[in-house]
Parts: C-alpha cells; structure tokens; sequence
C-alpha cells in the first residue's frame, strides 16, 4: 500500500506559482511589465470601442474638427471683392496705387542707374580719344607694327566690347547729325553731299554720338 502511494504521489504533476501582482512585494515598486500590459489592454480596448478615435485625436491636436459625414463638403470660393466704399475696398485701393507707384520707381531707378552707366563710359572714352587720334595718324604712316599694333587692336577691340563704334570713312554719304564739316568742295563726281576726307573718325555708342566725324565734303555741282 505504502509503495503504491507513493508512485501515485510522485506521477502527479508538480505546482506552479506565476506572481502578477502589479507592485512588486519586495521593493515596493510598480512593475514595468505591469505597466505596459495595462496601457497594451487600455489601447485594444479604445480600438476596438471606436476605430476612429485615433484619427479624431490626432485631428483634435490640430484644432481641427473633423465632421463624421464629409460628404456634403463643398469647395470653399475665394473671397469676393470688398463693397465699393468699405474700409476693405479703400484699403485695397491704397494697397494698388502703392504697388503701380513702387513699379514706377523701379523702373525710374533702372533708367538712372543705366544713363549714369552710359556716362561714365562716355567720359572714359572721350578721355581717350586723344589717344585714338593719335593711333589713327601712326596708323596712316605705317607706325603701327610689331608688339605695339597688338596693343592698338587690343585698344579698339576692348572699345567695341563696351558697344563704342568708330566712324567715318571716305566715300560715306554726308550726315550733319553724326559729321563735322571742317571743308567743302565742289565735284561733278557725286550727286550726294559725299566724304572725301576723314581728320578726324567719329565715335559713338548706339545712337549717342560721343563726337562727331570731322570731314571734308564734296558738294555736287549745281
């Protein structure tokens, strides 16, 4: 009997103890798992109560409220013009002439700040038309040669990349706007006013003559 007892007792299965009491026994303190079951169950249990909530929580950190039928939404108008009159309507009056007035004074500023530009180069370029005369006259004599005709091209190139034109040459019709008559001549052999002579070549920039072409001119004879 005894014998048969106790492997009864021993084929029994053994007793086992799971703690899940909330607060730790020992320190007193909360347990983490604890915690985290309970935000775990909180959470399944907002979920499962109404599948929105997150949205509308998220929407209410916003400030925004967000209907539960958005179907008769429409889209939102732009405002309308204010009524003539208003405070609005006078503002927005102001608001117009001051923009039309700042666009008048920027394009005013462009043309400034572009005819001081052209000024400065004209009074660069007539400080060295001096200079220029002289480079024609060596020119004409066959003194331009060697290193020295390298620097008079690079001269007359640099001029023209400014928009500085030289002008005047023999055969070219008479032009009182943009010629110098220093001579005149009658001849059969035109039937225009006609260059015959160039002292001194014209410069200009556009239309902006810097100094006239000073000329001699034949005349056709009456």
């Amino acid at each position: 009997m005894t014998a048969e007892g106790n492997d009864k007792s021993s084929e029994e299965p053994g007793f086992t103890f799971s703690d899940k009491r909330r607060v730790d026994p020992n320190t007193g303190e909360v347990r983490p798992e604890a915690d985290a079951q309970s935000a775990s169950a909180g959470a399944d249990s907002a979920s499962t109560a109404d599948p929105n909530a997150e949205q509308a929580a998220d929407a209410s950190d916003l400030g925004v409220d967000i209907p539960a039928d958005a179907s008769g939404l429409e889209d939102v108008e732009p405002e309308a013009e204010p009524e003539p009159g208003s405070d609005a309507a006078g503002y927005l009056a102001d608001l117009k002439r001051i923009n039309a007035e700042y666009a008048a004074y920027r394009m005013r500023a462009d043309r400034e700040r572009e005819r001081a530009a052209l000024g400065g180069t004209i009074k660069a370029v007539e400080a060295l038309i001096p200079v220029l005369d002289e480079v024609k006259l060596a020119r004409e004599n066959g003194d331009v040669s060697g290193p020295f005709e390298t620097h008079v091209n690079k001269l007359v190139e640099s001029l023209n990349k400014i928009g500085v034109e030289q002008y005047g040459e023999v055969g070219d019709e008479f032009d009182p706007n943009i010629h110098e008559a220093l001579m005149q001549q009658p001849s059969d052999e035109v039937e225009n006013p006609t260059l015959f002579l160039v002292m001194q070549p014209g410069y200009r920039i556009g239309e902006r003559i810097i100094r006239a072409a000073r000329v001699g001119v034949q005349q056709p004879e009456d």
